[in-house]
């Protein structure tokens, strides 16, 4: 069974994909066209220094030329896998929105 993880575990992933937000908001669209094909992955150390695994994701928004991009945070352990996502959509003129 798993366990609920507790409040600054969670504060810190938190931390984590918002630092990654604001470094990956500074992508122009072009790139992320680029991204459809290939998923990014790598690997970030949060401030409580463990491991996190950060994969991030583009499609395309149906019936529009936006791309939504997906941020998968995930923390590598053995028996249980929290992972927590962020989503923003971005425009071919490069506006986002959340």
């Amino acid at each position: 069974m798993t366990r609920s993880p507790f409040v600054w575990e969670t504060q810190v992933r938190r931390e984590v994909l918002d630092d990654e937000f604001l470094r990956l908001r500074g992508v122009p669209y072009s790139v992320w066209r680029q991204t459809l094909v290939v998923p990014f992955k790598k690997t970030v150390i949060g401030r409580d220094n463990r491991v996190y695994r950060l994969r991030v994701t583009a499609a395309f928004v149906k019936g529009s030329q936006d791309i939504r991009v997906t941020m998968e945070l995930a923390r590598p352990v053995m028996f249980r896998r929290h992972v927590m996502r962020q989503t923003f959509v971005i425009s071919p003129d490069n506006k986002l929105s959340v």
